[in-house]
């Protein structure tokens, strides 16, 4: 992870970052440096780079304020210099700038720091590219992999990982063996995801660094975590070359980088009866779908029943592994290869019958987001109550491993099952306590989450606003809330008419300057101010 330091005081200037940025990108990889077979010489790499970070972070509990800034620092390794000028691009983990502010490079073994920002970024699988307008006259580029089928390192394969830990300001190299090369959960957002294991010690500020192949010094990962308070000892992670490889193609070619989702659940077909009660020959293997999330890439094209034989033409096992990159690999490896918006070939078995359909994938939508950065948090103030959707982050204001969150929302963020009348959960998470809300304590209503307004379901947190108001800018005389914390509901009625005097009692009790977030401007504008909004 990126060293955190104690707060500070702010820069006295600083660029946001841009996430995403319009800035034109020259070529990335086509321009990379080829790689060769020359040994690799550690004392000359003056590329990688140490990042210092000013960063932000939202206060996802009170959520029109943010937490105090802070200060990180992390890696990273210059993969392309200007053909003119000291300009060029960093690549580093998305961790290492996210909700940053502001940016400073510095070379290995110089005093000198430059401003930076950030051009692109996904945080699934913890990657950014960074650019810097200045400082790297002279600095060779690490070599990219250019290849469209990027080879994965092989085990035991021999490897450096070159960073700034915490403990010293020179550049530490460290040694070690490919050991393990499968789908793992991204700490940063808790996603799953293609990475490589490492027996090299990966420690806090070595995040965002490059390693190395030791033969050809090319890149072959970005390391991206380790096991900080664990027993396990010499081991880390990184993003393996064929994930950055198509991270620097989507932002070389416009593309989103965002990784796609197939959006069902799936069961494995290792039980010989469950086959045969299928309809499978011998020689057939695959996974059973279950269930087909509402609004994914495989809505209306997928069932519940299916049996997925193959995906973009590489079959599958009865353990959902199928081999991919040259390794053993789960299905979702094949497709998040692939881009949004990709066509992708699937063979199936329906009710006893081959078929061949083809699914335009999608991003990921959750029922209870996560590794949200680089963003503000949604909420809307009425009457007192506090709404805002449900999200991981805000779950973890009770403790990062959730045992101490409430259950019934842990359940949503594990178990929860988006539908039609159901994309979001939305939570009543504060009750600050005025006349127009006497009788609905936070003991009594704090925590539930929303099923409808005046009557009408609440499928989300755009559709919830809308409906308040609608409500309290019509004829509505009251507005009922139907709120639940699983098997057990409560009501919530608000008179329109008191909400006025609230509003203007409540901005100067609580020192709320802004009752809702920018997300909802559009939604409110042209409301009364007593709409408490």
């Amino acid at each position: 992870a990126a060293a955190a330091a104690a707060s500070i005081d702010e820069p006295e200037s600083h660029d946001d970052a841009a996430i995403a940025s319009d800035d034109v990108l020259e070529s990335i990889v086509s321009s990379s440096v080829a790689l060769d077979d020359t040994p690799f010489d550690v004392d000359e790499y003056r590329a990688v780079v140490k990042l210092l970070v000013t960063f932000l972070e939202p206060d996802w509990v009170n959520p029109w304020q943010t937490k105090t800034a802070q200060r990180s620092t992390g890696s990273g390794a210059v993969i392309k210099r200007d053909a003119e000028g000291g300009g060029g691009l960093v690549l580093t983990a998305a961790h290492v700038v996210a909700n940053s502010t502001y940016i400073q490079v510095q070379l290995a073994n110089s005093p000198d720091k430059v401003p930076a920002r950030v051009l692109s970024v996904l945080h699934e699988v913890d990657l950014a590219l960074v650019r810097v307008d200045e400082g790297l006259d002279g600095v060779e580029p690490v070599p990219v992999p250019t290849d469209d089928n990027v080879a994965l390192p092989k085990l035991r394969e021999k490897v450096y990982v070159l960073g700034f830990p915490v403990g010293g300001n020179d550049l530490s190299i460290t040694e070690g063996v490919v050991s393990r090369v499968e789908v793992q959960s991204y700490s940063h957002s808790h996603q799953r995801a293609l990475a490589v294991t490492v027996d090299a010690a990966i420690n806090s500020g070595n995040s965002g660094g490059p390693v190395l192949s030791q033969t050809t010094g090319g890149l072959v990962g970005v390391a991206f975590q380790g096991y900080a308070g664990s027993s396990v000892e010499n081991q880390g992670h990184m993003v393996p070359a064929p994930v950055i490889n198509r991270f620097l193609k989507s932002s070389e070619d416009g593309k989103p980088p965002t990784l796609p989702s197939l959006g069902v659940h799936l069961q494995l077909l290792q039980s010989p009866s469950l086959r045969k009660y299928l309809k499978m020959k011998d020689d057939d293997s695959g996974v059973m779908i279950t269930h087909v999330e509402h609004g994914s890439s495989a809505e209306g094209v997928l069932r519940a029943g299916d049996v997925v034989l193959e995906v973009d033409g590489i079959k599958l096992a009865n353990d959902g592994s199928c081999v991919f990159l040259g390794q053993r690999l789960a299905m979702v490896s094949i497709l998040q290869a692939r881009y949004v918006g990709d066509e992708v070939p699937i063979r199936l078995l329906r009710g006893g019958e081959y078929m061949k359909v083809a699914v335009t994938m999608k991003a990921l939508r959750q029922l209870v987001p996560r590794g949200q950065y680089d963003v503000r948090p949604s909420y809307v103030i009425m009457g007192g109550f506090l709404f805002q959707p449900l999200s991981l982050e805000y779950l973890q204001s009770w403790g990062g491993d959730l045992k101490d969150a409430p259950t019934h929302l842990v359940e949503q963020y594990y178990d929860g099952i988006s539908g039609p009348n159901k994309r979001e959960v939305v939570v009543l998470s504060q009750v600050l306590s005025d006349e127009c809300n006497v009788g609905f304590t936070f003991d009594a209503v704090g925590l539930d989450y929303v099923k409808s307004v005046n009557g009408e379901l609440v499928a989300d947190m755009d559709a919830f606003v809308s409906m308040i108001a609608a409500g309290v800018s019509g004829e509505e005389k009251f507005l009922r809330l139907e709120v639940t914390r699983g098997n057990v509901g409560n009501t919530v009625v608000l008179e329109v008419s008191k909400l006025k005097a609230a509003d203007e009692m409540m901005r100067d009790r609580y020192q709320i300057p802004i009752r809702h977030s920018h997300h909802f401007a559009e939604t409110m504008e042209g409301l009364p101010t007593y709409a408490g909004l």
